[in-house]
């Protein structure tokens, strides 16, 4: 198994683990709405502002336990890399061009321009 691969695992189990979290933290605020007595002498907005966070939770958690969208957002696979690449020459020039020689044009080599550098002085 490719090390990419294994990253890509380890990703999705931990949004999936998180997707758990949150459906606990949705679940787990549901009691308190279940007393009957404190539901009918609440205002409707303290019952709209009881109910908000859980249904956010939930719906993220259930987002989350999915999953999928997260991690092709994280690990896209290499084709669909490429096929929706944002620059448009990608595909047809190449990223090293090899460089051509320079030639000096006053007909000396470069170990000559190099040994009058390096000769001692008399």
């Amino acid at each position: 198994m490719k090390s990419s691969e294994l990253f890509k695992d380890i990703f999705g189990l931990a949004v999936r683990l998180l997707g758990l979290v949150f459906l606990y933290l949705g679940l787990s605020a549901v009691p308190p709405l279940l007393d009957f007595g404190a539901i009918e002498t609440a205002a409707r907005s303290d019952i709209i502002t009881a109910l908000l966070p859980i249904a956010f939770n939930l719906a993220v958690g259930w987002w989350l336990l999915d999953g999928r969208w997260l991690i092709r957002r994280a690990y896209p696979n290499a084709a669909d890399v490429a096929s929706h690449s944002s620059w448009p020459g990608a595909e047809t020039t190449p990223v090293n061009k090899p460089t051509q020689p320079q030639h000096s044009t006053d007909g000396e080599s470069p170990d000559k321009k190099l040994a009058a550098l390096v000769e001692k002085p008399k």
